[in-house]
């Protein structure tokens, strides 16, 4: 299932039970009994494209009707599916643009209807009506290009904008955070729009731009984290700050002691927040909500493409391999392997922890990934008996310009896959791992790794992503979400329905 932008409308039907709006993004549906929104449809479903040019209804055969660029095509409700057509039905298609003159609607606060059938918002902003269509009793169903769909009252003359999808298809940054997910970019050869919100649970969802967001200095997002009071957004211009008890926004930059403006990655580390800038790294501390500069040499100028921490290390990747904070040493090391994959940029570092596994040895140690001094980089604790006992489950990966490397910070156990050697692909740009897979973004598509059979899963647009860009991929229990230019999609890669090929 994919969600892009739907704000931009081109045409209405109405069947039974649901009105079905046709946008630029794809068909979207509303459930007139439920008063809620369902799933859209995009190509991820079977759609010929998501340019939908004109929908209808036929009632003899209960089917809706599309018509795009790449051609037409129906949906049978009972059979959940699309086909292909040849051609659409243009006397099936009802609007009642000519047989209904519009009354002049009251709106909520920043919107006002004009009478030459258009809306315009605070910033004077004007948004077409393109078409309109009559409900069973007094509703007037509204499509707008800009503004989305709207739900109209002919007795009481109210008219309601009904939210849904992204505020902008470019989806660099996925976040969940318990019932909200929020989507955010920089914007795929333009300037991005917003930063949405999508709850969950109750199905709404709510735009943040800096036209109508005081004290938001940008919504270009390249990384969003997340703690119990705040959301964190590291901008093309700054650090911006949510904060969930009052709705309002701080921003933070240069002036607040970052080491630049441009905030690529971020991760949560308890009171503390790592930020990775374009010229190096900092942290705020959140209760004291003060940022400090990291001056160790080491990291000092470098582009910060990831961070991630766990009890004992930071690990941060840069344009120039990876560095790691000995918590308990409060050290910083160069990290190194002998297979020097980890020499050149370290796009994304991810990992999985095993629980109820462990290993215990005599204190001998590992040849393997070792830090600037010689010394493995591990954790250790000991049991009653002397022995040192570790997690033997623990996994760390590492995307690089050279391929992808899994490391056992326990055994120094490393697996090693090269560009074009026994790695399919190149430009990697995120990666996720959970006990069986390991998830890869790249520039043409998402490869997974079977860890147990040690095989390559190539998915593209084939199989029903939005574009084979994939900018950031967030693992949600049964299910994996993609970010690409086009939108986001939503794969259930546990359904028992699917096997592996």
């Amino acid at each position: 299932m994919s969600w892009s932008v739907f704000r931009y409308i081109t045409s209405i039907a109405m069947d039974f039970d649901h009105v079905y709006f046709g946008t630029t993004g794809g068909v979207i549906r509303y459930d007139r009994y439920e008063k809620k929104w369902e799933t859209p449809f995009t190509e991820s479903d079977g759609l010929p494209d998501n340019w939908i040019r004109n929908i209808a209804y036929n009632p003899q055969r209960n089917e809706i009707w599309v018509d795009t660029y790449a051609g037409p095509a129906t949906y049978q409700p009972a059979f959940r599916a699309w086909s292909r057509e040849f051609n659409f039905p243009g006397v099936l298609a009802k609007s009642d643009t000519l047989n209904l003159d519009l009354p002049i609607f009251f709106m909520e606060y920043g919107l006002t209807f004009m009478p030459n059938k258009y809306i315009m918002d605070l910033k004077l902003n004007q948004y077409k009506i393109t078409d309109y269509l009559k409900g069973d009793f007094d509703d007037l169903w509204v499509a707008t290009w800009g503004l989305g769909a709207g739900l109209a009252y002919l007795r009481s003359l109210q008219l309601k904008m009904l939210k849904f999808g992204l505020y902008d298809k470019d989806v660099k940054a996925i976040l969940i955070d318990g019932d909200d997910m929020w989507f955010g970019g920089t914007g795929f050869f333009y300037r991005s729009q917003g930063i949405t919100r999508y709850n969950r649970k109750n199905g709404t969802w709510d735009y943040f731009s800096t036209l109508y967001t005081p004290s938001l200095v940008s919504h270009e997002v390249n990384a969003m984290e997340a703690d119990t009071k705040f959301v964190w957004f590291g901008t093309e211009d700054g650090l911006a700050r949510f904060s969930k008890k009052d709705n309002s926004w701080k921003s933070y930059n240069t002036f607040k002691g970052l080491p630049d403006d441009e905030v690529t990655a971020l991760n949560e580390d308890g009171d503390i927040l790592w930020i990775g800038t374009r010229l190096g790294l900092a942290f705020c501390d959140v209760r004291k909500d003060s940022i400090g500069k990291v001056n160790d040499p080491l990291l000092k100028g470098l582009y910060v493409y990831s961070i991630l921490s766990d009890s004992d290390f930071v690990w941060v990747g840069t344009e120039r391999g990876v560095y790691t904070l000995d918590k308990n040493k409060a050290i910083w090391y160069r990290f190194s392997t002998p297979d020097n994959l980890l020499s050149g940029q370290v796009r994304s570092i991810a990992k999985y922890s095993g629980h109820g596994e462990s290993v215990s040895t005599e204190g001998e140690s590992v040849s393997g990934a070792q830090d600037e001094s010689g010394d493995s980089l591990h954790s250790s604790s000991q049991d009653s008996s002397g022995k040192k006992t570790y997690s033997g489950r623990d996994e760390i990966w590492f995307g690089t310009d050279m391929g992808i490397l899994g490391y056992n910070p326990v055994t120094n156990e490393r697996m090693v896959y090269q560009n074009k050697i026994n790695f399919p692909e190149a430009n990697v740009i995120k990666l996720v791992c959970d006990k069986k897979y390991v998830w890869v973004a790249t520039k043409n598509g998402v490869l997974r790794l079977d860890k147990k059979f040690q095989t390559w899963t190539k998915y593209t647009t084939y199989d029903g992503l939005l574009d084979d860009f994939v900018q950031d991929l967030v693992l949600d229990g049964d299910y994996i979400w993609f970010g690409t230019p086009q939108g986001v999609t939503r794969f259930y890669w546990n359904n028992p329905r699917l096997r592996d090929y």
